[in-house]
């Protein structure tokens, strides 16, 4: 092989091993984004009990993880999040988690997704049926309406 052969390809490896070392996609994490999310994968990491010491109303998410319905809401339910983070405190209440018994005993939940919105400085509680979890507007609807 010639020397400008060799020159050549001795850079084009050099050029390919320095953009797989130096100009990496940025992550925030060394593990890989999980594919099939589960609702207990979007965490808004405040209890029950924590957001009722919080001075605004709660929308309560009460899910399961095997549920098809809470897998397909959770999303939706996340970006409702990160729209009404300064009005609302959003609970995620996993039902099969032993800790949530009571509350799943006192709002009486025995289907899955079940979302409620709670304000207890109004003794406020309503039921958000599950014909809207998939319709945006309509939920962002029924939250401005609460606040009321």
């Amino acid at each position: 092989m010639k020397l400008t052969s060799k020159l050549f390809i001795s850079g084009l490896i050099i050029t390919a091993c320095f953009t797989a070392i130096f100009l990496k996609p940025e992550s925030t994490s060394a593990v890989p984004p999980k594919i099939n999310l589960v609702p207990s994968d979007y965490t808004t990491e405040i209890t029950w009990e924590k957001a009722q010491k919080l001075d605004k109303p709660i929308v309560i998410n009460f899910y399961v993880d095997w549920c098809h319905f809470c897998k397909e809401f959770a999303p939706v339910l996340d970006k409702l999040r990160q729209q009404y983070s300064s009005k609302y405190s959003f609970v995620f209440i996993n039902c099969e988690d032993p800790k949530n018994k009571f509350l799943v005993k006192k709002f009486n939940i025995e289907a899955y997704p079940h979302l409620y919105l709670v304000d207890k400085k109004k003794n406020k509680k309503i039921y958000i049926n599950n014909s809207k979890y998939q319709d945006f507007p309509l939920l962002k609807q029924e939250l401005d309406k609460f606040l009321k």
